[in-house]
């Protein structure tokens, strides 16, 4: 989140429904930043339950597919306008917001050479399913559908926190549409002594409580857990970012219940985890209080020699924020690089 001017900070006095929602409103920002770097936000019906937004290279004529399209490789043929200038980037976000906030520090570095494609996982802002599933292959096989939709063949996939474990069920599904894996602080592995200790660490009673806060200063610990600190932020303000982004509650936590579950089957069992035949670059920050640097040690001795892991020292949670250029600098020079795909 941002940190304001003095001059909106000072009216902390004021009661919230005076006052515009300043949310809204840098998100209205944020989406004027995307469509000055060339893309333009769309909504695609990836199946008869399920709708995705997603942020799109403005420069496609081309329409969405029809709702269960066929082969990608198919559709190419068929149109050929719609095959991208540059080669194409999807963005997975993590578990905070949505990707408006997670990757406005990367467009610039990242539009210069790539195609990109920022979708809204699946119960976070624009998306949404009438699906029961909340399991982590759901929300996998929504995104693949939605390059079936967008007519993407194959593509590198960068995801942070929640978004990396989204990229890396991908990447193991279907490994011959990802070209390049990048996982930005993603633990695949999370013991229940580990998650315990997290809860005790930031005073928090459940996960649900420290990742789906209903109140400001909830908020404003899982700003902390995120960046290692925070900026001042008024009570009215933290709740106003609540209401606008902290939607669709009790779906989000069916989801942070699934993944969870997931970490801990595979911390009991690191050698379930499928690993990734593409070449995969592990960026991770040297201070994550959420999942330690250890465990990113773990998953590149696990992935083997394909994978190399990339540590920004000092560096929190939310690397692609708070250490976005040596983020940026770290992925590009990983991408840039030929073989291993």
């Amino acid at each position: 989140m941002a940190v304001l001017p003095s001059c909106l900070l000072s009216s902390a006095a004021l009661p919230p429904r005076l006052l515009p929602s300043i949310t809204e409103i840098q998100e209205s920002c944020f989406a004027l930043v995307y469509n000055a770097y060339g893309l333009r936000l769309d909504q695609f019906h990836v199946d008869n339950l399920t709708l995705v937004s997603c942020w799109v290279p403005a420069s496609r004529g081309d329409k969405p597919a029809a709702s269960g399209a066929a082969n990608p490789a198919a559709n190419l043929a068929a149109n050929p306008a719609a095959v991208p200038a540059k080669p194409p980037l999807l963005l997975l976000h993590g578990f905070g917001a949505s990707s408006l906030n997670h990757w406005i520090n990367q467009l610039p570095a990242f539009s210069r050479h790539f195609d990109l494609y920022i979708p809204d996982l699946l119960f976070f802002r624009g998306s949404f399913s009438r699906s029961s599933r909340r399991d982590e292959r759901f929300q996998a096989e929504a995104m693949m559908a939605l390059m079936d939709q967008l007519r993407v063949e194959r593509c590198a996939v960068v995801g942070v926190s929640y978004g990396g474990i989204i990229a890396h069920k991908m990447a193991t599904l279907c490994p011959a549409r990802v070209t390049k894996l990048v996982l930005g602080g993603a633990g695949l592995m999370l013991t229940k002594g580990e998650v315990q200790g997290v809860l005790r660490q930031w005073h928090a009673d459940t996960p649900t409580d420290l990742f789906l806060p209903a109140e400001p200063r909830g908020l404003l610990r899982l700003i902390r857990l995120g960046n290692n600190e925070a900026p001042y932020l008024p009570d009215w303000l933290l709740q106003d970012a609540l209401e606008v982004l902290f939607e669709n509650r009790a779906e989000k936590a069916g989801l942070l219940e699934e993944s969870l579950k997931a970490a801990e089957a595979n911390a009991e069992d690191p050698g379930s985890i499928a690993v990734p035949h593409m070449g995969t670059l592990l960026v991770w920050g040297g201070s994550d209080q959420l999942f330690p640097l250890a465990i990113a040690h773990r998953m590149q001795q696990h992935f083997g020699s394909s994978c190399r892991l990339e540590v920004i020292e000092k560096g929190a949670h939310a690397i692609q924020v708070h250490q976005a250029a040596r983020f940026n600098s770290a992925v590009l020079s990983f991408l840039s690089k030929a073989g291993s795909d």
